[in-house]
This record gives structure tokens, C-alpha cells and sequence, in this order.
């Protein structure tokens, strides 16, 4: 079986099953003996200095250390609210290493990121909660 057959079904799945997908392909990896240069991990605490990962249920990007706070979610202020490292640092009370570090991590697991955005928005809509703005009138 190839990609491009397998492709049409994949984009069909939920985010969950996606995420699914991607744990048991992770898993097919680390074991696949035509791959071993390549080595996967869902979280290579080893890399980093200020991020590691937490138990969860569906997550598996990284946390600021010693927060129950996202690497995405520092990441993704600062885009909306135009901060500088320096101001994110100021904001989150973080060292300008930690806020460099979330930044890296984020752009280079962006689809990660995206994959579980998508999982958060879909679980809090089963939930019947509104992520539309209200309108002022």
C-alpha cells in the first residue's frame, strides 16, 4: 500500500484518531530495522532545558518545566499580541532561555502543535462550548 492511497482515508479521520494514528506509526518507527539512523521519541527531554513532558491522556508536546504550562501556549501569545522574547519573558515571569527554547521547540513540532489545537477545539465543542465571539449589541 502506498501514501497517496492511504491519504484520502487519513484526511478523513478525527483529530483523535489522527493522533492515534500518529502514536502507533511512532511506535512502527522505533522499531523498523530499515530506519534505525532515524530515531523518534514523543518527547526527547535530553534535548532540552526548560521544557519537559507531562502524562496526559492525548498530549504530547512539551511543558515549561516546573508549569503546567504549554511551550505552545507561550509561543502562541506571543504571535497574537505581537511580544518580543524580552516581553514574553517579562510576561511569563520565564528566563529569555526558556522563551527562546519554547519558540525553537514550536517551530520545529508546529504540526504537533496544529494536531492537537485541532484535538482541543474538537473536544471543546463535543462539550457544547461556544468558540465563537460574542457579539456586542
Amino acid at each position: 500500500m502506498t501514501l497517496a492511497k492511504v491519504l484520502p482515508t487519513v484526511r478523513l479521520l478525527s483529530s483523535q484518531e489522527k493522533l492515534k494514528l500518529i502514536q502507533i506509526l511512532a511506535e512502527e518507527l522505533e522499531t523498523a530495522e530499515d530506519v534505525l539512523p532515524l530515531k523518534f521519541s514523543k518527547a526527547d527531554n535530553s534535548t532540552w532545558q526548560f521544557l519537559v513532558s507531562r502524562p496526559h491522556s492525548w498530549r504530547q508536546q512539551l511543558y515549561i518545566k516546573g508549569r503546567k504550562l504549554l511551550a505552545s501556549t507561550v509561543w502562541q501569545d506571543m504571535i497574537v499580541n505581537s511580544m518580543s522574547p524580552e516581553q514574553a519573558a517579562d510576561n511569563w515571569d520565564l528566563p529569555l532561555a526558556a522563551i527562546h527554547e519554547a519558540i525553537q521547540y514550536c517551530q520545529t513540532h508546529q504540526d504537533l502543535v496544529k494536531l492537537e489545537a485541532e484535538e482541543e477545539r474538537h473536544r471543546l465543542q463535543e462539550k457544547g462550548v461556544s468558540l465563537e465571539p460574542k457579539s456586542v449589541a
